[in-house]
């Protein structure tokens, strides 16, 4: 009698129940959907296309692109003539400010500015700030000699792609200034002054 109730109740718990016909309509249009291939109209194929050409570009671009590298001397001496006559003496920071000035430096160019001692040459350190020569991020520093404004521009040696030893001196007159370049641990300077 036990088996028989015991029974009972699990056929009872398994009949066949009717699924609602608006669930199975459901399941079958999320079927076909999911069979169907992905159609673009013109404008969507247009954009997606566009999306892919550039990336294709930036990637290019971000590759391809090295860091300016100066072939001679004589180029670097002149971009820092025409930077120097752009006259752009804004400074981020002043000579009395000069080691928080290297430590913004060194975090933005990412090597350690060494600042040469130009004091006895009759140079005096008004300040400096970043700056662009050509493509080159480079240290800007301004100094004073018998009234005039003088540039001194510092990048590291490996924008040079000549050699230049240590100590070496080069010197160039351009439209009434004079460049002095020099090497000295591990950075190139660039001094522009009038002639």
């Amino acid at each position: 009698m036990i088996d028989t109730g015991l029974e009972k109740n699990i056929r009872s718990a398994f009949l066949r129940q009717e699924i609602p016909k608006d669930l199975l309509n459901r399941i079958d249009i999320s079927i076909d959907e999911a069979k169907a291939p992905l159609r673009l109209n013109k404008s969507g194929i247009a954009a997606v296309t566009a999306g892919i050409t550039l990336m294709v570009i930036l990637i290019f671009f971000m590759v391809s692109q090295k860091p300016l590298r100066y072939h001679s001397l004589e180029h670097l001496s002149q971009d820092a003539v025409t930077n120097h006559l752009k006259r752009n003496t804004a400074m981020s920071f002043t000579a009395d400010k000069m080691d928080e000035g290297l430590v913004m430096l060194r975090k933005e160019l990412g090597f350690d500015v060494i600042i040469p001692d130009l004091s006895e040459k009759g140079y005096t350190l008004l300040g400096g700030r970043l700056c662009f020569l050509g493509q080159c991020r480079i240290a800007y520093l301004f100094y004073q000699k018998e009234n005039q404004t003088c540039s001194l521009f510092i990048l590291q040696d490996d924008h040079l792609d000549c050699e230049m030893a240590d100590g070496l001196r080069f010197s160039q007159d351009i439209q009434e200034h004079r460049t002095d370049i020099w090497k000295e641990n591990g950075q190139v300077y660039a001094m522009v002054s009038s002639s």
